[in-house]
């Protein structure tokens, strides 16, 4: 059996279409048609079906992916070992991640990861919401994701760090004299809210409130709600990640009653990660971790 041809077929239902998984491989549409071909004809099995959504796995290549999986991942660790006994740092990872994440801390942990390890590639995928990147490490599309704790109990997650959510106001609002801001002091304030898919926490934060400030504008970007804070359109409440960003001019600060989500780091519990992957999920708990916060806080 030709490894290529499984990494072929994987690629193909992780993306839904064979011109896709092509071009992302480096073959053309026919080559990567006639390896899925070959091993279909090599297990006398039907691997893949069409449909109005596009190429899926049939019922029996479902019951085969977390076996193909696992040969693409020893072939990726091969070809990583191979290239360090030669000298070489060599591989892929796959992370997913969410905007914040991908805004504050990507950028660095790959510019100092890679003065070490200068030949691991890596792919990104974005998505907000955390239960999709679940689902992505889950099924193989990534190797290692960025997620909200707690999740769900077939992953391996690592703690990485606290975010709090925060009130964010303009830099000459009254409210900043403040060292923390009740809950109550924003009911009457103009709000900007971001939509209420897009990260279900403030969702559930301001569904506390007493008397919830109600939303003049509602938009689908963290950087328009800070935008329009630092224009004087109104407040918002974001997590501190976010609210960080030094290219606006907004002050942010923390409520009387704290309000946090644990971020932490995922793999599949049933699949090694490769050398590659162990490294950059090391790295990531060295450059950015801290300590587990109290059990309960």
């Amino acid at each position: 059996m030709n490894t290529q041809k499984c990494i072929a077929l994987l690629k193909t239902v992780e993306l839904g279409s064979i011109s896709r998984a092509a071009e992302q491989m480096g073959y053309t549409q026919s080559a990567v048609s006639r390896m899925i071909a070959d091993l279909e004809n090599e297990w006398d099995l039907e691997l893949l079906r069409r449909s109005r959504a596009g190429i899926e796995p049939s019922s029996v290549c479902q019951q085969l992916l977390p076996v193909l999986q696992t040969i693409a991942a020893d072939h990726q660790e091969l070809t990583y070992l191979i290239g360090e006994i030669h000298g070489l740092r060599t591989g892929l990872v796959r992370v997913g991640t969410f905007t914040s994440v991908a805004d504050m801390w990507i950028p660095g942990l790959l510019k100092s990861f890679q003065r070490e390890y200068e030949n691991i590639k890596f792919e990104l995928l974005n998505s907000e919401n955390y239960m999709e990147i679940e689902e992505w490490i889950r099924h193989g599309q990534v190797d290692c994701g960025f997620i909200s704790l707690p999740t769900v109990h077939d992953l391996q997650t690592r703690f990485i760090n606290r975010d709090a959510l925060v009130a964010v106001l303009p830099p000459d609002h009254p409210l900043t004299r403040l060292s923390r801001i009740p809950t109550a002091a924003l009911s009457g304030e103009p709000f900007i809210q971001l939509k209420e898919d897009m990260d279900n926490e403030i969702s559930r934060f301001l569904n506390q409130f007493p008397d919830p400030p109600k939303p003049r504008y509602t938009v689908s970007s963290d950087h328009t709600i800070l935008a329009m804070v630092e224009a004087g359109l109104g407040v918002s409440i974001m997590h501190s990640l976010t609210a960080q960003q030094s290219r606006y001019r907004v002050v942010w600060k923390h409520f009387d009653t704290p309000q946090y989500r644990d971020i932490g780091i995922a793999t599949a519990k049933n699949r090694k990660p490769s050398s590659a992957v162990a490294l950059f999920v090391n790295h990531v708990l060295t450059a950015i971790g801290e300590a587990p916060p109290p059990s309960g806080g």
